[in-house]
């Protein structure tokens, strides 16, 4: 996995634009489509979505089988063991919620580095012991994406896209919104202002400036801006969508 992990850590700093998945729902049916329609990522959400650690082998699995997707998970909250257990359990990229300081910043990197790499986690080969091939993984390191959502995250996203083991910044828009008074999906000036902030703090740093979308048209917007980790679609809101076109097709 490691070269897999490097391959995509590599293109990344490279300036490759990457096209995301959400996934809310546990549906390895889903996660497969995903992986097969060819997303560059695949994202399991464990804070806003139904997704739940027991849920995540079986989901990563399930987006490996249909492609080389980055198989990425949104953590619950910036804590030390549920952090290392994503790693632990195979995830390749670990999307971290609601990062305000630098020491917050510091404490995510500290759960994803072994000892040797002056972190603190510990070794729990979980991936490994279930597909029968345990190996030495101390120089594995997933991919780490701290979320720039709130008004203290943003007031310091300057000196969090300098830590050393950050991989990238992910824009939460609708919190984002609510910290600097405006509605998530209503155009305002000191959103948009804060999303160049956030994007050139990223650039500067030479870290990926990732941001989440509902949709394509949003995606694209976003990479016009000079994002480049961005998640362009999501399971349930694109299904439901697909059911609505169909319907009104079929009653038209």
């Amino acid at each position: 996995m490691t070269a897999a992990i490097e391959n995509h850590r590599a293109r990344l700093r490279a300036g490759e634009i990457y096209n995301g998945l959400w996934m809310m729902s546990t549906s390895p049916e889903l996660a497969k489509a995903g992986s097969a329609a060819g997303f560059d990522y695949v994202c399991l959400d464990l804070q806003h979505g139904l997704v739940r650690p027991t849920d995540v082998l079986r989901l990563t699995d399930a987006v490996r089988a249909s492609g080389d997707a980055l198989v990425t998970a949104r953590v619950a909250a910036n804590r030390f063991t549920e952090i290392g257990a994503l790693a632990d359990a195979g995830v390749e990229a670990i999307i971290v919620p609601l990062v305000s300081s630098v020491e917050e910043a510091q404490a995510a990197v500290a759960a994803l580095d072994y000892p040797s790499r002056g972190g603190d986690r510990s070794w729990g080969p979980t991936a490994e012991i279930m597909h029968g091939a345990v190996q030495d993984t101390r120089d594995e390191r997933p991919l780490l994406f701290v979320m720039i959502e709130n008004e203290d995250g943003l007031a310091a996203v300057e000196d969090i896209c300098a830590v050393p083991g950050i991989d990238g910044v992910y824009v939460g828009p609708s919190d984002l919104a609510f910290a600097v008074g405006a509605l998530p999906g209503q155009h305002n000036e000191a959103h948009a202002e804060a999303l160049v902030r956030i994007r050139t703090a990223a650039d500067a740093a030479g870290v990926v400036p990732g941001i989440h979308c509902g949709d394509g048209e949003e995606a694209k917007l976003r990479k016009e801006q000079g994002f480049r980790f961005i998640t362009s679609a999501g399971d349930l809101g694109a299904a439901g969508r697909a059911f609505r076109e169909d319907l009104a097709n079929a009653r038209s």
